[in-house]
């Protein structure tokens, strides 16, 4: 291990206690964000809230947690692809913890924080770097086929619009060729312990498809909360929702998406609603998908701290590719079992 490693190890080693008030003083400054948020929206919120169908929360907070689930499951079934010595439970976890980090600025946060977390049972940081990408380009397709979908039930737009959509799907898929994730890994001197079938491929699509036909969904019945949304406008909404999440991938490397998500959804809505409703939608999607994400985030947070402390470095051989000499001991890394 190179003397820099060893150096922040023996900084966390000392420092264990500074690190976890850290970590707790993180999330409060998040959970005050969020308070913050919400006060300085209050003038275009309040008006709607009160007079606002507080029944239509449920089918929300419902369609939220199914999403959420299929969110944790697309991921789990990825990462156990590159790396299946670790439990489904265990790559839950951490995506539930990891995900927090989207709030912060760069998504070397997001992708970097998963690095960390996987290093600590023995994952070399370019598997999970791979995954993540693979995450990724999944997200793309779905979004972008979707949108191709449904967008023009709603609006009478010219098929031209069609074909930057049809490309990233195609260019996508290729990347996704079992064949293609071979070779990338083999290049990348991590070759998968398995090679990735078609049929997983297929199931990781399906799984990022519904995911953002029930956020679609949520979103249907987010505006159903101040206005009766007749169900002919839920296609249109399910293709807003698909194209404001592949706008947001446009803007993956920014932070928190850098609000294109948001607009695009916003300008989409405000085709079948007032513009100023259409701003409260995507403003109060943004608020509780946020909250959401904090309560479940800290939630788990405590509880893989309990399993994979975050206030120490462990030693691995996670980033040796097969091979090479390493005089690193990787009994000091965790596994399964201990994991969980």
């Amino acid at each position: 291990m190179s003397s820099l490693a060893e150096r922040v190890k023996a900084f966390y080693a000392s420092h264990s206690n500074i690190i976890k008030v850290l970590l707790y003083f993180v999330w409060a400054v998040l959970f005050a964000f969020l308070a913050y948020t919400v006060w300085r929206s209050r003038d275009q919120l309040l008006p709607y809230l009160a007079k606002a169908d507080y029944s239509q929360f449920i089918p929300v907070s419902i369609l939220y947690l199914i999403a959420l689930l299929l969110a944790v499951l697309n991921w789990a079934v990825i990462m156990h692809a590159f790396e299946d010595s670790i439990s489904l439970w265990m790559h839950a976890k951490i995506y539930l913890v990891s995900m927090v980090s989207r709030r912060l600025p760069g998504t070397i946060w997001y992708v970097g924080g998963r690095m960390v977390l996987y290093k600590q049972l023995g994952v070399p940081s370019i598997k999970t770097a791979s995954a993540s990408g693979i995450e990724f380009v999944i997200s793309f397709i779905a979004d972008a086929l979707l949108a191709a979908v449904f967008i023009p039930l709603g609006l009478d737009l010219s098929r031209i619009w069609l074909i930057p959509l049809g490309i990233v799907v195609i260019l996508g898929l290729f990347v996704l060729r079992p064949k293609t994730l071979g070779k990338i890994m083999i290049k990348l001197k991590y070759p998968l312990a398995q090679p990735v079938r078609t049929g997983q491929v297929i199931g990781w699509l399906l799984l990022r498809m519904m995911l953002v036909l029930t956020g679609g969904l949520m979103i249907f019945f987010t505006i159903r909360i101040f206005t009766p949304l007749e169900f002919h406008s839920l296609l249109f909404v399910l293709g807003a929702r698909a194209l404001s999440g592949a706008a947001g991938m446009l803007t993956y490397l920014l932070p928190s998406s850098m609000g294109a998500s948001d607009l695009t959804l916003l300008a989409m809505l405000s085709t079948i609603i007032p513009t100023s409703l259409a701003t409260v939608i995507a403003l109060l999607v943004r608020i509780y998908t946020t909250l959401f994400e904090l309560i479940f985030g800290f939630v788990f947070f405590i509880l893989l701290n309990k399993s994979l402390p975050f206030s120490k470095l462990r030693t691995t051989s996670a980033d040796v590719p097969p091979g090479s000499n390493s005089k690193e001991n990787p009994e000091e890394g965790f596994n399964e079992n201990g994991a969980d």
